[in-house]
């Protein structure tokens, strides 16, 4: 190796993390998950502060994190559909509420003054427009028209968005009226194990005319067999709707004092 080589190669070899361009620092950072990009990374140095606000980092946002390296949600090969970060688990809720109480306690805000529906538009807004993917949990739908807002805001300020993943969630006239009107655009959406009634999916198939991809298996308030559903996802390229059903299952369940409880679950 000739001299100015050995100078160089000295040089990469004791350059620092916080030396490297912010581009490259971006595509890092793409890997790293949500919960780094708001609560640890841009509190290293301000090269790493510098580079979680380019847009690049935002273009996918998935709530919670995800657990493993699947690159595609909208996967229709069942075995990675049915990896734990794909599927809609009993802990997928809980990992999120601890996610925003932590951020709001580390961002000195107290809990009774802390609004789910302008943490989302933050978020939302760190990507500069550039949004193309958002994976919510169903809790939101728990919280009074956040989702609503939510895809109020991304219709208003994303023109590049094609996916929305909202597993496990309640889907009542105010989400499925915000889905059809903010964004009608989308190319995938994936609904899989949420409570749907079936007016509210027939609307859903009419107002999305542009849609790749519907995934609504498992979910409860519509039968899979469902002639005017299935006329009108006809024209889906990938339409999955195995599981769904009218009713939740039913059974009672025998406490530890003897009692019966009656139960309904929907998985």
């Amino acid at each position: 190796m000739d001299r100015p080589r050995k100078l160089n190669h000295r040089r990469n070899l004791n350059r620092s993390w916080e030396d490297m361009e912010q581009n490259c620092l971006a595509q890092v950072f793409i890997r790293v998950g949500l919960e780094s990009l708001l609560l640890f990374i841009p509190f290293v140095c301000k090269s790493w502060y510098s580079a979680t606000k380019n847009p690049a980092c935002w273009e996918r946002i998935i709530f919670p994190d995800a657990n493993d390296d699947v690159t595609d949600p909208f996967s229709v090969n069942d075995a990675v559909l049915d990896r734990p970060w794909t599927r809609a688990n009993r802990t997928e809720n809980q990992r999120f509420d601890v996610f925003i109480r932590t951020f709001a306690r580390e961002n000195d805000i107290l809990w009774r003054y802390f609004s789910i529906t302008n943490f989302m538009k933050m978020v939302i807004d760190r990507s500069a427009g550039s949004l193309r993917f958002l994976k919510i949990p169903g809790l939101l739908s728990h919280y009074m028209f956040a989702i609503h807002k939510t895809l109020q805001h991304v219709g208003k300020s994303c023109k590049n968005f094609a996916g929305l993943q909202l597993t496990n969630a309640a889907i009542g006239r105010s989400e499925a009226e915000a889905i059809v009107t903010f964004v009608p655009n989308l190319s995938f959406l994936s609904l899989r194990r949420s409570q749907i009634p079936r007016e509210l999916m027939v609307m859903l198939l009419k107002g999305m005319k542009n849609l790749v991809l519907l995934d609504v298996r498992e979910c409860v308030g519509f039968d899979q067999q469902d002639e005017e559903i299935l006329r009108l996802a006809s024209e889906i390229p990938t339409f999955l709707c195995r599981g769904a059903r009218i009713c939740a299952q039913e059974h009672l369940l025998r406490m530890s004092d003897g009692s019966l409880v009656h139960v309904i679950a929907v998985d």
